[in-house]
């Protein structure tokens, strides 16, 4: 997925996650309705998710307009993800568009907020952690239950569907 300047700088300062006891998973086909594939851990109430992405060939070219008009139901219908989630950036040219929870969850000691990348054939899905001592974005683990978990498996899948 070819990331904006702006979004290319901000990605090189997030620090990988420390997963460690989380499987990898993949479901679906890349020809048809998309392959869903991850990393989570599960618990006793539901799923951790370390990140989440979806790929799908791309059967026919598809337009920023149609790309941004997905975007934005989806944007609409992740309500379930406890934050809403707004465009904050974009590059018509490279096909991308990067959605973020506005307004992010904050205390005293860390900021967090849900991260969508969206391309022409992959979208990914993180959540990042500012720790405001250190200064240090870090991407986190977070957590769906197992109904959450297949409710957004089908709602990325709608972002790249060929319809």
């Amino acid at each position: 997925m070819k990331l904006s300047r702006k979004a290319k700088r901000y990605d090189d300062t997030v620090l990988p996650g420390d997963f460690v006891g989380f499987e990898p998973f993949s479901d679906g086909d890349a020809l048809s309705e998309g392959e869903v594939s991850g990393a989570l851990r599960r618990t006793g109430d539901g799923v951790e998710l370390g990140h989440i992405t979806l790929e799908r060939l791309a059967a026919k070219k598809q337009t920023f307009a149609k790309l941004k008009s997905r975007a934005e139901v989806l944007t609409r219908q992740l309500t379930y993800l406890d934050e809403h989630l707004e465009i904050v950036d974009h590059d018509r040219r490279g096909m991308y568009i990067q959605l973020r929870s506005l307004p992010p969850y904050k205390d005293d000691s860390q900021i967090r907020f849900n991260e969508i990348s969206i391309g022409r054939d992959k979208v990914v899905v993180k959540r990042i952690a500012f720790y405001r001592r250190d200064e240090v974005k870090q991407q986190v683990a977070f957590s769906l239950t197992e109904d959450l978990l297949e409710r957004l498996m089908s709602d990325l899948r709608q972002v790249l569907s060929p319809v």
